[in-house]
């Protein structure tokens, strides 16, 4: 009798184990289920409406150069490119390599939404302007406040007023597309920045590079581009009234399923956001190192990207940093998503600190929201 009962105890024993077995086993079969459907963080959104998707972004450019040899490899192609000693197919295919790379380290970084790292572009201003025909491309300015330089273009009067444009970033955004299953978001400068920023007409200018801008909306969005930025640092508040004609016909030349993204940095937008809400964008990206500008985003009318990471700065952002700043411009969030990603591109820090950058702006936002 003792022995049967101990037998009923050892298969009561081993049943117990055997369901618990199966019970850890399925919690971890659905927790790994769960994290591969999941693609970006969720916050509980205010007043008990849906979750909100948080993404993580590239803001556009990535470092070209960096500490070892290899790193230096482009700097030598572009000497030895404007020497002749190495021909366009082998300077395109290094810069191939260093697109590569980017894509690689932002993956790496963990962001959702990767760039191209704008690596063929000579800066932001001349990489445009030089596809346009009749616009000439004079010395070497001062890009607003930072540590780079654009060369000036030159629209007069021996510039056709309808000239021929030539494309300008479709083979890179075809290309980093080939390199990850990520989603790559083609960056592009505004008309009201190329126009600015030239020197002749403002007018004709705009008119031109406006027609830029379209043709390169179009043929980004016909080749599927989900999300397409629009950097315009040099656009304010009172510029508006004149220029949003020419903002209109950028957002109807791509199809409805593309997204626009217009993108401001490099000063205090506190006071021009009320006006912002009128561009005709999809999404509207703001830097926020300048100042707080989440005290001014109060009635918020469009999705946001907010460049809450300084993209200037070595300094490494703790939590205390960035998480407060974000709910306070969660509390009154009436959308779906907001993306979130430093305040410009990454070309004015060392290449080490703009994959930390990335690295610790993701892993706060997954930790922490």
């Amino acid at each position: 009798m003792r022995a049967e009962k101990k037998k009923l105890k050892v298969k009561d024993k081993n049943k117990k184990k055997l369901k618990a077995k199966k019970s850890s086993s399925g919690k971890k079969e659905n927790k790994k289920k769960k994290g591969k459907a999941v693609r970006v963080n969720k916050i509980q959104a205010p007043k008990g409406k849906k979750k909100i998707d948080i993404i993580t972004a590239s803001a556009g450019s990535y470092p070209r150069i960096g500490d070892t040899e290899e790193l230096q490899k482009l700097r030598r192609a572009w000497a030895k490119r404007e020497t002749g000693e190495i021909s366009e197919e082998e300077f395109s295919n290094i810069q191939k390599e260093f697109i590569n790379l980017a894509i690689k380290e932002q993956e790496k970084a963990g962001l959702d939404i990767l760039t191209d790292g704008l690596i063929t572009w000579y800066d932001q201003i001349s990489h445009f302007a030089k596809n346009v025909q009749g616009v000439k491309i004079n010395g070497l300015l001062r890009f607003f406040d930072t540590n780079t330089y654009f060369r000036q273009p030159v629209i007069d009067e021996s510039t056709p007023d309808n000239p021929e444009i030539s494309p300008v970033v479709l083979d890179d955004f075809r290309f980093a597309r080939t390199l990850t299953k990520k989603i790559v978001k083609p960056v592009l400068t505004g008309p009201i920045t190329l126009a600015k920023l030239t020197k002749g007409d403002f007018t004709k200018a705009l008119n031109i590079y406006t027609k830029l801008i379209e043709n390169e909306v179009k043929s980004l969005s016909e080749e599927g581009a989900e999300f397409i930025q629009i950097d315009e640092p040099a656009l304010e508040g009172k510029d508006l009234d004149n220029v949003l004609p020419y903002l209109e016909r950028i957002y109807n030349a791509k199809k409805p399923e593309t997204k626009i993204i217009y993108f401001f940095y490099f000063r205090d937008l506190s006071k021009d956001v009320k006006k912002f809400w009128n561009i005709p964008a999809d999404i509207l990206g703001f830097d926020m190192t300048y100042s707080n500008l989440e005290d001014a985003l109060t009635k918020i009318k469009k999705p946001l990207m907010l460049g809450i990471v300084d993209g200037r700065n070595t300094n490494i952002e703790k939590p205390k940093d960035i998480i407060p700043r974000i709910k306070k411009v969660l509390k009154n969030y009436p959308f779906e998503f907001i993306m979130i990603s430093p305040s410009c591109g990454l070309e004015y820090l060392p290449r080490k600190f703009a994959f930390l950058k990335l690295k610790n702006m993701v892993q706060i936002v997954k930790r922490n929201l």
